[in-house]
């Protein structure tokens, strides 16, 4: 059969198009944007033919289009198009949130017809007129009876009323959110498709395999991790996935994935400096006219202030360029996307990295103990910025972010916080006063931080707090007690690291005194 299919297309000498129906069969997913590269097997006649590769996305870059096949024949021309007359075929995500809607819309069918069989019931009821003026010989016993009876069937019509309401009213929503997620989704994938059309001409009759490839936008991956850390001990593990998603308009169907840190948008040609040039601020005219004043200190601070505007300009002419390394990962299991918008998670790898431990607080900003890990020579794994899961001793604790955005060699991760270590920071009032000395006042601030490792391990803590530091010649700031180590003169910074054994505790002290004039105020913490 295949055979004489060949010899019947082959007679044909298709002088004009020839529909073609492709697969997608590999597509290099950027960080914005994707390369799809589609297959067919195409029988082609002899002379001059148009080969329409039909349900492409409408989202492709024309000029990336790009065309492989072997044979003795010609291409003549590459050309795309836009098809308004054939609509995409509905992915599944669609088809099932229809049936769904529809499943609802029958049960609303259902609840209107239960309405109307109450309706009809209680107009019935309300038409029997069970006293009349005119009747004076009616039976007050049958009378009661039905009059009875009549107030119990309209009660429970009117509560079997209510129920069929307060149904409707949780199906239309229902029904609204369906109807709205399906409207979303069609929009993103847009009504109409498009052909890609090659010419070619061909001297003879033969049979070959066509590779077209093209560029479509609404495409993208980011990175995402799941961090693990057994214990302080053991070597870190991090699963390094990606976030795919995209809305071409056709989907992916169990293709070969490879998702690259390139941006084919990015420009390819190379950026040129601009002169730099710098001179002095123009006085304006509201400067001229104020200049004719009196030389006094609020003139000066005029001038101050409007210098200090003109020092804050941008300088023109300045470009700047950001090149990235183009890394290119090739998933060998298939995976299937569809042009849905919905996340497909990929696992890239998972390594496990030696790590050094360390827990961290600052308890003058927040009391809570975060454990930190430092990983060198990180590069080779090509991490890029994304958001991390972390799990610590088999528990989640958070979320976290690898910021992969330095120059450092060592990278640090936030492995989230620790209740197993008590941490509080509390003024020592006895230890803190306020006291006023001749022209100048003085005021001294006494913290005591204690630590209490509940952990069943050793741990290493990295303590941090800070000293005041003067930016005034007039104030003065002495260090009393800062428990064995030296503030950082220009930042103030205090820093106490130390190994603390499972169930012990610890106190540090930080005392510091603070002098000014007596007529100023300072506030002092």
């Amino acid at each position: 059969m295949a055979a004489v299919l060949f010899i019947m297309a082959v007679a044909a000498k298709a002088e004009g198009d020839q529909k073609v129906a492709s697969k997608v069969q590999k597509v290099i997913v950027f960080l914005n944007g994707a390369q799809v590269t589609r297959s067919a097997m195409v029988n082609i006649g002899s002379g001059n033919t148009d080969l329409v590769f039909t349900d492409i996305s409408p989202q492709i870059n024309e000029r990336s289009i790009q065309v492989h096949a072997n044979g003795e024949f010609t291409i003549l021309s590459v050309k795309h198009e836009l098809d308004y007359l054939s609509d995409q075929v509905k992915t599944k995500r669609v088809e099932d949130l229809e049936a769904a809607e529809k499943l609802i819309r029958d049960k609303i069918n259902i609840q209107n017809g239960l309405m109307s069989i109450y309706q009809a019931e209680e107009n019935t009821l309300m038409k029997n007129e069970f006293v009349k003026a005119e009747n004076t010989a009616l039976d007050v016993v049958k009378l009661k009876q039905a009059l009875d009876f009549q107030t119990e069937r309209l009660t429970s019509i009117k509560e079997k009323e209510l129920a069929v309401n307060n149904q409707l009213e949780v199906l239309n929503i229902e029904m609204q959110k369906y109807a709205s997620q399906i409207s979303a989704i069609n929009e993103r994938q847009n009504a109409t498709t498009s052909n890609i059309i090659v010419a070619i001409s061909s001297k003879a009759a033969l049979q070959t395999t066509f590779l077209v490839s093209y560029l479509v936008n609404d495409a993208s991956w980011g990175a995402a991790y799941d961090i693990k850390a057994k214990n302080v001990n053991s070597p870190l593990t991090i699963i390094y996935k990606a976030n795919v998603s995209q809305t071409t308009g056709e989907d992916w169907k169990n293709i070969k994935l490879t998702l690259s840190t390139g941006n084919p948008t990015s420009g390819g040609i190379k950026p040129e400096l601009n002169p730099y040039y710098l001179n002095l601020p123009v006085q304006c005219e509201a400067d001229k006219m104020a200049s004719r004043g009196s030389a006094d200190a609020s003139l000066a601070e005029v001038v101050v202030t409007d210098r200090k505007t003109y020092s804050e300009t941008i300088p023109v002419g300045v470009s700047q360029v950001e090149n990235q390394t183009n890394v290119e990962f090739n998933i060998e299991n298939p995976y299937t996307v569809n042009s849905d918008g919905k996340t497909c998670v990929v696992e890239i790898n998972l390594v496990e990295i030696k790590a050094k431990y360390q827990y961290y607080v600052a308890p003058k900003i927040n009391t809570n103990v975060f454990l930190t890990a430092q990983i060198t020579d990180w590069s080779k794994y090509n991490f890029l910025y994304g958001e991390a899961n972390l799990f610590f001793e088999g528990t989640y604790v958070g979320k976290s972010v690898i910021d992969t955005r330095t120059l450092s060699d060592t990278l640090n991760l936030s492995l989230g916080t620790d209740r197993n270590i008590l941490v509080s920071r509390r003024l020592e009032k006895n230890l803190s006063e306020k006291q006023a000395l001749g022209s100048n006042r003085k005021e001294t601030k006494s913290w005591q931080i204690a630590i209490k490792n509940r952990k069943n391990q050793k741990i290493n803590l990295l303590v941090e707090d800070q000293v005041p530091v003067s930016q005034n010649s007039a104030i003065e700031v002495e260090v009393q007690d800062a428990s064995g180590v030296k503030p950082d003169p220009l930042t103030g910074k205090v820093s106490w690291n130390f190994l603390l054994n499972s169930q012990d505790d610890k106190k540090l002290q930080l005392t510091y005194l603070v002098k000014y004039p007596k007529n100023q105020s300072v506030i002092v913490q």
